[in-house]
Parts: C-alpha cells; structure tokens; sequence
C-alpha cells in the first residue's frame, strides 16, 4: 500500500506601489505548504469511516493553519502599504430600490 503524500500549497506574488516601503521581514513572493493526512485503502467499512473522519480532520486543521499564516502575512502587507492604494479602487455608487420601499410602505 502506497500512502501518497498530500498537501494545501498556497503561492502568493505581492506587487506593492512604488512609494511602499515594506520592512524586510516580508517577502513578496511566497509559497507555502501544509501537510495534509491521506487516508489510507482499506477493506472494511468502518475503517474507512474512521479514516475518512481522520482525513477530513486533518484538512480543517491545514485550511485552519493556511488562513491563520497568510491572514497574518496580507495583513502585515496591507499596514504596509498604507493607504497608497486607496485611489486604484472603483468607487461604484450603491442606487436606492425605490419600488423596493414603496412595496415595504404599502404592506404596513
């Protein structure tokens, strides 16, 4: 039996402004890797369940794990660089429904 090894990769590429000035801790390209558990071939049904339950463990705990380090990091890029990005954003105006609040004023 060839258990194979399975893993979460996530791979970013920061592109900060020009005017951005980010501390050398932070690296603009990275990858990482969290191991994920495989479950192995087995016979019986119940040992499936149970690996399938180990299995599907052990991918919440990496999902977990990968959110939690890259939250970390795209937060420590995002006081980086400040408001320096703030004028790339389309401001899109939101328009008010107005049959919606006619329908709301006449069920009163």
């Amino acid at each position: 039996m060839d258990v194979q090894s399975r893993e979460l990769t996530v791979t970013y590429n920061i592109v900060p402004p020009p005017s951005a000035v980010a501390p050398p801790s932070l690296s603009q390209e990275t990858t990482h890797r969290f191991p994920i558990t495989s479950p192995p071939d087995l016979e019986s049904q119940e040992d499936t369940e149970s690996e399938l339950k180990k299995y599907y463990t052990s991918l919440r705990a990496s999902i977990a794990e990968a959110r939690t380090k890259l939250g970390g990091e795209l937060t420590a890029w995002r006081d980086a660089v400040g408001n320096a990005e703030l004028g790339k954003e389309k401001s899109v105006k939101t328009e008010v429904d107005d049959e919606g609040e006619e329908e709301e004023n006449t069920e009163e």
